[in-house]
C-alpha cells in the first residue's frame, strides 16, 4: 500500500471505532467536534508537536469563543459590539501565535468556531465548552492512534496474487 492510502485507511478506522464508541456508549460529546479535532492534528503536521499544537491551539479558540461572548453579553447584545467583540477575539487568536503551542492559528479558529458550532453563538457556556475541547481532544488523539494504526500496516506485506505464478 502506498502512504497515502495507508492514511487513509487508518483514518477512516479510527473514525469508524470511535463513532461506534460513542454511538454504543451514549457519551454526551457529539462526534463532528471529534472529526474537527482530527481535522487539526492532521493539519499540524501530525506526531507528538502536531497532538500538542493541535490539542492546545483547538483548546484555546474554545477559551477564546467563551470570552467573546462573555464580553459580547456584557455590551448588550449590540450587533456593532459584538462584530467588535469578534475581531478582538480573532486578533488574540492570531496573536497568541508568538506562543510556540499555540502558534496553530487554524486551531484556535477552528476550536472557537466548533464551540460556537456546537453551543450557539448565545450560549456558549463553561460547561458545553469543556464538552467541546474534551471532544476535540479525542480527535486530536485519534490522530496519534491513527498514526500507529498506519505505522503497522505500513510494515504489512502483501501475499503475491496466484495469478502471477505460473
Amino acid at each position: 500500500m502506498n502512504a497515502s492510502t495507508t492514511k487513509a485507511l487508518s483514518l477512516g478506522i479510527v473514525v469508524a471505532l470511535w463513532a461506534v464508541v460513542s454511538h454504543f456508549g451514549k457519551l454526551p460529546l457529539q462526534l463532528w467536534p471529534v472529526i474537527v479535532g482530527l481535522a487539526c492534528f492532521v493539519g499540524a503536521g501530525g506526531g507528538m508537536m502536531g497532538l500538542q499544537k493541535s490539542a492546545l491551539g483547538s483548546a484555546s479558540g474554545v477559551v477564546w469563543a467563551l470570552l467573546y461572548v462573555a464580553v459580547a453579553r456584557a455590551l448588550g447584545g449590540n450587533d456593532l459590539l459584538d462584530a467588535l467583540a469578534m475581531g478582538a477575539a480573532i486578533f488574540g487568536m492570531v496573536f497568541q501565535a508568538q506562543v510556540p503551542l499555540l502558534s496553530y492559528t487554524a486551531g484556535a479558529f477552528l476550536g472557537a468556531a466548533t464551540a460556537i458550532g456546537a453551543l450557539g453563538a448565545r450560549t456558549v457556556n463553561v460547561n458545553g465548552s469543556v464538552r467541546v475541547v474534551i471532544a476535540l481532544a479525542i480527535g486530536c488523539a485519534l490522530g496519534i492512534a491513527s498514526e500507529r494504526i498506519a505505522e503497522m500496516l505500513g510494515r504489512m506485506r502483501v501475499v503475491p496474487s496466484m495469478s502471477a505464478r505460473h
